[in-house]
């Protein structure tokens, strides 16, 4: 129900802008850093109109959020137009306390009708609680909006446009194995976009030109990583491995990665074993596309439900290794990806 939720409220801040309508109060936040920076400035345009923004946009640091400064931003009236906009970036409202907390609630209850105030969260995580007066507050006077990675749904359509920006052209079945070599999140594919599109002298993009050019994401290694073991390949899983070290992947989230596969591989195989369908491993494993949820079922399709637990047995072990604080971290998932190769090679 949340998710919906948080799908009306986008959806409503999208027709809102369309009318040319604004609310006196967002809270935007969520981990897709370009769909929440574009309806950001959006809003702000939409408020301010063609009235002097330098005068009329205020923005507020953390740090730079006091009683006081709150106060006087939402409070001035507008130069030279009918709104002004004011963003308050990554400050803990749901911590505030003492002056702040009383600060917040009177002008929350009674913003003036000249201002448009937007809290902004990036690099601060916002966490709801909704325990709080001053939650209840937030749900009944602001426009909350989280924006979630889009799914291949935007996802597909949006790459293509951003490709024939470019002069470029690419197919649905591409835009799948870019999202999932590189991840969902715009911000990081408009660079691969821009990178591929820069590198490929042909005008329609292929599978071999990601390939060969697109930067993969931790993720998308491991997923290379397991399936080289189980493919008998152990000193290519072990190179794999180094290559991520010397990327200066954290072992706790390289092996993080590998147990988090791993499982995916184990609902999977689950799945096949009651002739389920990629929708039953897309919801199980929380996945927004079909694409990795065809790439598990078939990378399971040939391993069994016993080497899958014991791999889970041995990511705890190296997980309670890892928390242990043995001096080693590298080598312990090192060790790991053996320990798996060995059970493997026992199996068959």
């Amino acid at each position: 129900m949340a998710a919906k939720k948080d799908q009306k409220a986008f959806q409503k801040l999208k027709s809102d802008l369309a009318r040319g309508e604004v609310a006196p109060l967002y809270v935007f936040y969520g981990e897709e850093s370009y769909l929440k920076e574009y309806y950001r400035d959006a809003v702000v345009r939409c408020a301010v109109g063609d009235g002097l923004p330098d005068f009329n946009v205020t923005v507020l640091s953390e740090r730079q959020t006091t009683p006081e400064s709150l106060t006087d931003a939402v409070v001035s009236l507008p130069f030279g137009a009918e709104k002004k906009a004011v963003i308050v970036q990554d400050y803990p409202i749901m911590r505030a306390s003492g002056a702040m907390k009383d600060t917040l609630s009177g002008l929350l209850e009674n913003l003036p009708e000249t201002v448009c105030l937007i809290f902004y969260f990036d690099a601060q995580e916002f966490k709801p609680d909704k325990r709080l007066a001053l939650w209840k507050l937030l749900e009944k006077k602001a426009e909350i909006v989280e924006f979630e990675r889009a799914g291949m749904a935007d996802l597909a359509p949006w790459i293509r446009r951003r490709f024939g920006a470019l002069g470029k052209t690419i197919g649905r079945p591409e835009c799948e194995h870019l999202v999932f070599l590189c991840g969902s999140l715009m911000t990081n594919l408009i660079t691969e976009i821009e990178k591929i599109a820069s590198g490929t002298p042909q005008k329609e993009i292929t599978r071999q030109d990601i390939d060969q050019l697109a930067s993969r994401t931790l993720e998308a290694q491991v997923f290379d990583l397991t399936d080289h073991i189980m493919e008998g390949r152990h000193r290519e899983s072990i190179g794999l491995l180094r290559d991520l070290f010397a990327a200066k992947n954290q072992p706790v989230a390289v092996l993080a990665a590998i147990t988090k596969q791993l499982q995916r591989l184990y609902a999977a195989r689950l799945v096949l074993e009651n002739r389920g369908g990629e929708g039953d491993v897309m919801r199980l494993c929380g996945l927004r596309s079909a694409y990795p949820a065809r790439l598990l079922l078939r990378a399971c399709a040939h391993m069994d439900l016993p080497w899958l637990r014991r791999a889970a047995h041995l990511c705890l072990e190296a997980d309670l290794r890892i928390k242990s604080n043995l001096p080693d971290d590298e080598r312990t998932v090192e060790l790991l990806l053996l320990r798996l190769a060995a059970a493997r090679g026992a199996e068959g």
